[in-house]
């Protein structure tokens, strides 16, 4: 049988022993905003399911299809590749990875399944738990390394989704949890033309524009104009100004001019 080759569907969260119900459900939210669903639990020691949908609105269709098992080998059945996350050194020689490099990986040896191993809330994967697995995957940090397990499986399918993202594939749905859930939030906004960089036809009338500015209000005394302007132009092809920038920048110069012609009006008044 060929296996599944949807990325939810070859990509499996397994919780090793976890303790506490409200974190099964925070990284089954997590799974859910990044599009993984398949969830394992094993051997949870006081695993309350109402407890864990108090930390996963909106989610219990994927709380109820959670597979509860007693083993790690239960839990790895049909698995190709299993990685560990872990924030402690282990001796054993595997290579230890960053979660966008394992993402990638991921991605790229479709249409395999991965399993991702979350040890519990106290101390993590144990050594033989770890020793299944071919690769490491190390969260950076700073100082504290240890991350709450809703917040490393976050971490870990915001990665997987984000390296998706990288190889065209497109978020949808956006429902919101809570009273009255819809699909009404939209996309992030798509890129618009005037998004792009300006280039030096672009930007050349605003340095023209600022220059005539400064020469009005006095900076120009005792200072050659074409150093002024050179100076200006550095400053705004060094700036990555994108159109809509260079429009918003000639725009306040222009109020300025504007300004500077009708001293005696309000300047909240608006232009006739």
């Amino acid at each position: 049988m060929t296996p599944p080759t949807r990325p939810s569907a070859r990509i499996i969260v397994v919780l090793v022993e976890p303790q506490h119900p409200g974190n099964v459900g925070a990284a089954a939210r997590a799974m859910q905003n990044f599009g993984l669903d398949q969830l394992v639990l094993v051997a949870p020691p006081a695993y309350d399911p109402e407890r864990a949908r108090w930390m996963a609105p909106g989610c219990a269709p994927l709380l109820a299809s959670a597979r509860i098992v007693a083993s790690l080998d239960e839990a790895l059945e049909g698995v190709h590749c299993a990685w560990a996350t872990t924030a402690r050194h282990r001796r054993d020689g595997q290579p230890v990875l960053e979660p966008a490099a394992a993402a990638a990986r991921i991605h790229d040896d479709a249409p395999r399944v991965h399993a991702l191993l979350f040890g519990r809330e106290d101390h993590g994967l144990s050594n033989d738990a770890a020793r299944r697995c071919a690769s490491l995957v190390r969260i950076p940090t700073t100082e504290h390394a240890s991350l709450n397990l809703g917040q490393a499986v976050l971490l870990m399918a915001h990665a997987v989704f984000e390296e998706g993202r990288r190889r065209g594939q497109r978020a949808d749905g956006r429902t919101l949890s809570g009273p009255g859930r819809s699909r009404s939030t939209r996309d992030v906004q798509r890129p618009s033309p005037r998004d792009q960089l300006a280039d030096l036809a672009a930007l050349e009338p605003a340095a023209e524009e600022l220059l005539a500015l400064l020469g009005r209000v006095g900076y120009l005394r005792g200072t050659p104009a074409h150093k002024v302007q050179l100076t200006a132009r550095q400053a705004l092809q060094r700036g990555s100004l994108s159109l809509r920038h260079v429009e918003a920048l000639r725009g306040m110069l222009s109020r300025i001019q504007w300004a500077l012609d009708h001293p005696d009006m309000d300047w909240e008044a608006p232009r006739g």
